[in-house]
């Protein structure tokens, strides 16, 4: 796989992290990452979305981003959460844009924000960071999923 992996990346055993250049054909090695990652994690069953995630979320970061892209998984007590970091700073906020049947862009965080159960993003000097997490799944949150429950966004850094 191109780019290179750290399987403890200051985040402890249950976190692996790639480092990729700003190119489009890495958006492939993000996705075998998490196929990877999460197949090693038992979590087989969230690689769909997750994958679909982190598609969106290089592609953000290599099109509008600066640098290199850091694609960080976090497995938490109940959630996954990826992470997708790239040297850049912009001062608009990151956000959902107006999209529709014509726009050639402005659907990636929609699909972000509906594959996910809370999103956000930071934006500091020398770094944009967006993450998005999912809960692991349980009989009783499978069940609200299914139900249509909001999820959740913020713009203001959220501790994992």
């Amino acid at each position: 796989m191109a780019g290179s992996s750290d399987e403890t990346a200051g985040h402890g055993a249950n976190a692996s992290t790639l480092h990729i250049h700003s190119d489009k054909t890495q958006i492939v090695t993000a996705r075998s990452f998490v196929q990877q990652t999460l197949g090693t994690w038992g979590l087989s069953t969230q690689t769909a979305e997750l994958q679909i995630a982190a598609s969106e979320l290089v592609t953000n970061a290599i099109m509008h981003g600066e640098g290199g892209v850091d694609v960080t998984l976090l497995r938490l007590a109940d959630r996954l959460r990826l992470e997708v970091v790239d040297e850049g700073f912009g001062s608009r906020p990151i956000q959902i844009r107006d999209a529709n049947a014509t726009s050639h862009g402005g659907w990636g965080l929609r699909l972000v924000e509906g594959l996910s159960d809370g999103w956000g993003a930071d934006r500091r000097p020398g770094h944009t960071l967006v993450w998005m997490e999912r809960q692991l799944p349980t009989d009783d949150h499978q069940a609200k999923r299914g139900a249509g429950v909001s999820r959740r966004s913020c713009q203001e850094p959220c501790a994992p």
